[in-house]
């Protein structure tokens, strides 16, 4: 798959987000293809869809807290975890620190 292909499956990603948890069903629907061609193709380039949504998750999380001052909850729903607990312990496991450590550190 090339670089390009990889850019849009994390746009759909990305635009689905807010939401709810969008699965690879959602997305490969919203690319025009099948469930496990998208899982195939993304196998071909390393990467499981879990990982991949979790990436941007974390991207965006990191984003949100250190150049916004939007609540934890907010921050949560927008990433689409059903509340503040499940995306704390999520950024404790992508990053170490917690939400409010991170946020007091980086803005």
């Amino acid at each position: 798959m090339e670089v390009m292909r990889l850019k849009v499956i994390r746009s759909v990603i990305r635009g689905e987000l807010g939401k709810s948890p969008p699965t690879v069903s959602d997305v490969a629907e919203r690319l025009g293809i099948s469930r496990r061609t998208l899982q195939r193709r993304l196998a071909d380039e390393d990467c499981s869809y879990s990982q991949l949504l979790g990436s941007i998750r974390s991207e965006r999380a990191r984003r949100l807290l250190s150049k916004t001052n939007r609540p934890l909850y907010e921050i949560a729903t927008s990433l689409g975890y059903s509340d503040a607990g499940s995306l704390s312990r999520a950024f404790q496991r992508w990053t170490g620190t917690t939400p409010s450590k991170f946020r007091r550190r980086n803005q």
